[in-house]
Formats: C-alpha cells, structure tokens, sequence
C-alpha cells in the first residue's frame, strides 16, 4: 500500500501497529526529510525549518497520527505544514510583510504557492491578489487539475 493513499474500510490495523511499535527517532528516520521538505517549502530559513521540523517529532500531536483516519505519512505531512505555518506567522507578526501582486499575473501554481507554501488564507490571497475568495477557490480547483493532468 502507498503511505499517501487512503486506507480502506477505516484503520489499516496492521499499519497502524507498525507505527505504535516505532520509537521516535525510527520515525524521525522514516519521515524526517519528507516532512524537513514540506518545512522548507513554507519556511526556506534553514535554521528556522530545523527548529520546526524538531518541535513536529518531540510533539505530542503526533502520537495521534497512529489513529489518524488516513496515512501517517499524510499525518506528518500535515502536522509539519501546520507547524511551519504557525512559526512563519509569528516570524511575520515580528517582521510584516506589505507584499502585493498584480491580480493579473496571478496563475492557479502561484495561488497555490501563497496559499499553501507561504500560508496564507484563501481571504489572505484574495486581499494580496485582489480578487475575489470564490476566484481564489477557483484557482484551487484548477491547480488541481493541472496537477492531475501532468
């Protein structure tokens, strides 16, 4: 089974007991650089990202990834996206960022980019770009099929 895919008929019992049996530091090593690589996508601060890809493996959080209805791959990725999001809030609580894009340059990749990568709300997104949150939205669904389609 991929570790990204959806488990079938609720918990995967076997997958799960894998993980409950791992220590952290097996876990740490199994995922570490998929979830550093999500971090510094969001947080491209090297300093910064190790410190948030330590705090997502010393978390409390992520024992709970072994009843997560998914995988707990897509648990860690989760985990490690809102952890980087919460840390580059608060970086620019300190330093704000007055950044603002020309709406018409504004493709599905680089709304996908704002939202996901840089943690911006889709209503963030619409007041940088501004459009609409239903454009924003629209980006999404677009992106998606992009993605698909690739």
């Amino acid at each position: 089974m991929n570790e990204l895919e959806p488990i079938r008929n609720g918990v995967d019992r076997q997958t799960l007991a894998k993980h409950e049996n791992m220590t952290s530091l097996e876990v740490y090593d199994k995922y570490g650089a998929m979830a550093y690589g999500i971090i510094l996508q969001i947080l491209p601060q090297v300093h910064l990202a190790q410190e948030v890809l330590v705090s997502v493996f010393s978390s409390p959080q992520l024992k709970a990834c072994n009843s997560y209805p998914f995988s707990f791959a897509a648990c860690i990725i989760k985990l490690a996206r809102a952890q980087a999001v919460e840390a580059k809030r608060k970086l620019m609580a300190i330093a704000p960022s007055s950044e603002h894009f020309p709406a018409a340059e504004a493709s599905p990749e680089q709304i996908f980019e704002l939202s996901f990568r840089q943690g911006y709300t889709p209503e963030e997104v619409a007041g940088k770009l501004n459009i609409s949150k239903s454009e924003v939205l629209r980006s999404f669904h677009e992106y998606f099929k992009l993605y698909r389609n690739a």
